[in-house]
């Protein structure tokens, strides 16, 4: 299903960078570095000190900034920024846990302690076909679902519809499902977040991506 889906978004985001590759900076990266099928490869590494032991995590080291926990709409989330090189992600939280690529899009994951069931970093990225940078992926949509990570205001994964409400017009744009319920994904299309709620009512998880941008921001990361 996730291959069918970047399948998809990754024609449709061809379509609509034709008319701006002369204006995209060149980078330089190495994509090649990517690895591709990679589920699991970490399992029963206990040792690891990458940073997505604190991203994925709801505990905090406690020589991290605020600023490592600050989800910015439209914009970040900790230090992962939209639309940069995904090599200086992997740079910075170690070997994804599990990759997945196609028509030159790719999704990547991170687990906290390596093990699927805990709290996930997820990052869609996606080739500039075409442009000078064509050889670069760019990170196009971020995914957590820690605890620890909140907005400006205070809003992210363990916030309530009612409370998300107060500060974003949420529009529901997909549904998923997980542990045999039904999850709702509402995304603020004019700030550039979802947020994946529950039946419950509470949020599971935050996505931020460009503003206005659905090609992405409707696009499944599950």
């Amino acid at each position: 299903m996730i291959k069918n889906s970047l399948i998809i978004v990754s024609t449709a985001i061809c379509l609509l960078a034709c008319g701006n590759n002369k204006n995209k900076p060149a980078t330089i990266a190495d994509t090649n570095k990517i690895p591709k099928d990679t589920v699991g490869q970490h399992l029963g590494d206990k040792n690891d000190t990458t940073l997505h032991h604190t991203m994925a995590s709801d505990t905090g080291a406690s020589n991290t900034s605020q600023s490592d926990w600050l989800i910015t709409p439209g914009k970040s989330i900790g230090h992962i920024v939209l639309n940069d090189d995904v090599q200086n992600v992997i740079n910075q939280l170690g070997k994804p846990d599990s990759s997945d690529s196609a028509m030159g899009s790719s999704l990547l994951v991170w687990f906290s302690g390596h093990n699927p069931s805990g709290n996930r970093t997820a990052v869609f990225t996606h080739h500039n076909m075409g442009g000078k940078d064509e050889s670069v992926n760019h990170v196009q949509k971020i995914l957590v679902t820690s605890t620890k990570l909140k907005t400006g205001d205070g809003v992210g994964v363990g916030s309530s519809k009612q409370e998300i409400q107060k500060t974003y017009t949420l529009k529901p744009t997909s549904t998923y499902n997980k542990a045999g319920g039904k999850v709702q994904v509402y995304t603020d299309l004019a700030k550039g977040i979802s947020f994946e709620i529950d039946g419950n009512g509470k949020c599971i998880g935050v996505v931020v991506h460009k503003a206005n941008d659905t090609a992405v921001a409707y696009l499944n990361m599950h």
